[in-house]
């Protein structure tokens, strides 16, 4: 009798997490795929290094895994100074029925990853990093703090391209950078080119 009911709960544990994994939400309903830039307002920046608003690109790619997307960012603070990141972003349903975006990364990221050939065995989580809040017609979402930068300690300088917050309403994306040590909202539109 043990040995059925024993065999039954694990039934029971696969098919619920079989279906938690096919009612995972798309990660398009945070950000739709595209690629995004914040060129108006990096113009209207001042030149003061120290407070300059730098130029942000953003491209966002689904992959074969649908609740998987990557987000390819690119911030330029001047002409020499380029850095790249991409993040494997996975939107998963929490126990409390709300949405989450759980970044990963790639240790030792050499190249672009592709969206087409994305397998997320090759990345480590960041779960500590996790955005969370309101998704719908408009989105906000935050990843808390001190956990986050805990975790997120050994990723070193890419840590920086990490989006710590995510606000959208329509085609307008916000996303919040932990650059020189404050918290910084990069305004991002469509790229027109």
């Amino acid at each position: 009798m043990s040995r059925i009911r024993s065999t039954l709960i694990f039934a029971a544990c696969i098919v619920a997490a079989w279906c938690a994994q096919a009612a995972a939400p798309s990660p398009a309903i945070v950000a739709p795929p595209g690629r995004y830039d914040n060129r108006a307002q990096a113009a209207k920046t001042s030149g003061d290094a120290k407070h300059a608003i730098p130029q942000v690109e953003v491209t966002i790619e689904a992959t074969p895994q649908k609740d998987f997307a990557l987000w390819h960012v690119r911030l330029q603070t001047d002409a020499e100074s380029i850095y790249e990141q991409t993040w494997a972003m996975q939107s998963r349903t929490v126990y409390d029925g709300s949405t989450s975006l759980i970044p990963y990364y790639q240790f030792k990221q050499t190249s672009t990853p592709s969206a087409a050939s994305f397998d997320a065995q090759g990345w480590l989580s960041l779960e500590a990093c996790m955005l969370r809040g309101e998704t719908g017609k408009r989105v906000r979402m935050m990843s808390e703090g001190v956990p986050c930068d805990a975790a997120s300690n050994p990723v070193g300088l890419p840590r920086a391209l990490l989006p710590i917050g995510i606000e959208r309403d329509g085609t307008r994306l916000q996303l919040d950078f932990d650059l020189r040590d404050r918290r910084t909202r990069i305004e991002l539109e469509p790229s027109k080119g």
